[in-house]
Formats: structure tokens, C-alpha cells, sequence
């Protein structure tokens, strides 16, 4: 096989799973990647910190390492386990491109299995050869941007169709805290209340709420907490604490909730 092309498919092979992780690597820091949380590699769990670290190290020795088929030969058994991974979750929901709200289907099954096959042939046919690193180096960033765009095209796509009817706030107290107690009292609501129609959730530290929050990175250390979540693509998460700052969102979503009712 010509070096050339060898170089261009290594290159934009690595492009894709590079681009993948750092689309990825958005997602969780906007706290907005849609991760399965059971078994999503046979009987397994891969945690998307894995998946993202596999990805990103595939992707820079397949650029690095001087033997073409070698590097063929790597990229390849990543893509094919990518196939078992798709398989397991076929149907199901998944953040593996970073994008929100899409399903894993045969797209990704085929087009792994596709990429998978072509780079073993690539490693299995004709001598060794050393490929031009640049050239590697040029289709893996283009496929990246590429990657980038698509996803970012998507998930704007996506938060069209989305409202604020998306967005909630999640008031976290803690059944030490004295200030948890007056925010309370001033407020007239306990721990497992809602109002504003389901918007406005009023959870304990330990809740699986506040857990699955803190899992995806949030910093929930200081109580009272108010926890506000919109429903863009990606979300955006913020925190305010002090019983003075909640008292203040509180209000301040209250009387935004009662504007669009009013609207």
C-alpha cells in the first residue's frame, strides 16, 4: 500500500479518536456527557475516563511511533474494541462522540468494524515502511477540527429545541448545618420538597441528586448549596452557598418561573 495513503488513513484514524476525547473532555467539563452506567464492554464497565485516556494515548502513539504497521496494528485493535463496545450498547444512549441525545446504531458498529478491518490489511499487507510523521500529523488535525465541528454543529442543533423548561435548581442542605435549618424555617420547605413544577428540588448532601452531580465533577463542599442546571447543550452548571445566596436564587427562579407562566 502506498506510504501516502498509509499515512493519511493512520492520520485520520488518530484525527477521530483524538477529536472524540477532547469533544468528550467538553462534555464532562459541562457536566453534560451522557455516560452509561452499566456494563457498556461486555459484562464491563469502562468509566469515561478511561475510554478518554485510551483515545488520547492511541491517538499520539499512532502519530509518534516511527513503523506505519505498527502503528496500523494499534489503532486497529482500539477500533475493534470499540466494535464489542458498540455492540453491548446498541440501542442505548451514549456520550462516545460527545454529542447529546444520540443513540448507539449500526452507524457505529459498521463504520468501527469498517476502520477496524482496513487499518489490520494495512498492517498485514507489503513490507514496513516509515510514513511521514508531518503527514500524520496534518490529516490527524484536520479529522480532529472536523470532529469538533460536527459535534459542536449537533449539539447546537440540539439546544434549539431545547427551553428553559430543561433547566432546574437543586438546594442542597446537610442535617448538621445550623444554616440548612434557618433556610428551612425562612423558606417553609424541608428536604425531598419541590415546587415551581418540579424545578426547584430540595435534597439532602447525601442524595443520589447531589451524589451523581459530584461524580461528574461539581463542587458541592459547602452547605446550604444551591445548584442551578440548564438545560443548554452543553449544560452549564452553577453553584452559589451561605444561606444568603440561596435565599437570593431561590427568588430569583421563583419570580422567573412565575414571568413565563404569566407570559
Amino acid at each position: 500500500m502506498n506510504s501516502l495513503l498509509v499515512a493519511v488513513l493512520i492520520g485520520c484514524a488518530a484525527g477521530i479518536l483524538l477529536g472524540t476525547a477532547g469533544v468528550k473532555l467538553w462534555a464532562v467539563s459541562r457536566v453534560r456527557l451522557a455516560w452509561p452506567q452499566g456494563a457498556n464492554f461486555l459484562r464491563f464497565h469502562l468509566s469515561s475516563g478511561l475510554v478518554i485516556a485510551v483515545e488520547i494515548l492511541t491517538g499520539v502513539t499512532a502519530l509518534v511511533v516511527p513503523s506505519a504497521r505498527l502503528a496500523c496494528l494499534i489503532l486497529a485493535l482500539v477500533y475493534a474494541a470499540f466494535v464489542i463496545g458498540a455492540i453491548t450498547l446498541h440501542g442505548q444512549e451514549c456520550g462516545c462522540f460527545g454529542v447529546s441525545g444520540m443513540k448507539v446504531g449500526p452507524f457505529h458498529i459498521w463504520g468501527c468494524a469498517l476502520t477496524a478491518v482496513v487499518l489490520a490489511a494495512a498492517s498485514l499487507v507489503g513490507q514496513d515502511s516509515v510514513v511521514p510523521v508531518l503527514l500524520r500529523c496534518a490529516a490527524a488535525l484536520g479529522t480532529a477540527l472536523v470532529m469538533v465541528l460536527a459535534v459542536t454543529l449537533w449539539n447546537r442543533r440540539g439546544s434549539e429545541t431545547r427551553s428553559v423548561e430543561d433547566d432546574y435548581l437543586l438546594v442542597v442542605l446537610s442535617s448538621t448545618c445550623t444554616a440548612c435549618s434557618a433556610l428551612k424555617i425562612m423558606e417553609k420547605h424541608e428536604v425531598n420538597d419541590v415546587e415551581v413544577d418540579g424545578r426547584i428540588r430540595w435534597v439532602d448532601r447525601d442524595s443520589e441528586a447531589a451524589a451523581s452531580l459530584r461524580d461528574a465533577g461539581v463542587d458541592i463542599s459547602s452547605y446550604p448549596s444551591v445548584v442551578s442546571v440548564s438545560g443548554a447543550v452543553p449544560a452549564e452548571v452553577h453553584v452559589g452557598t451561605g444561606l444568603q445566596k440561596c435565599r437570593e436564587v431561590l427568588q430569583s427562579w421563583r419570580s422567573r418561573r412565575l414571568a413565563l407562566l404569566q407570559a
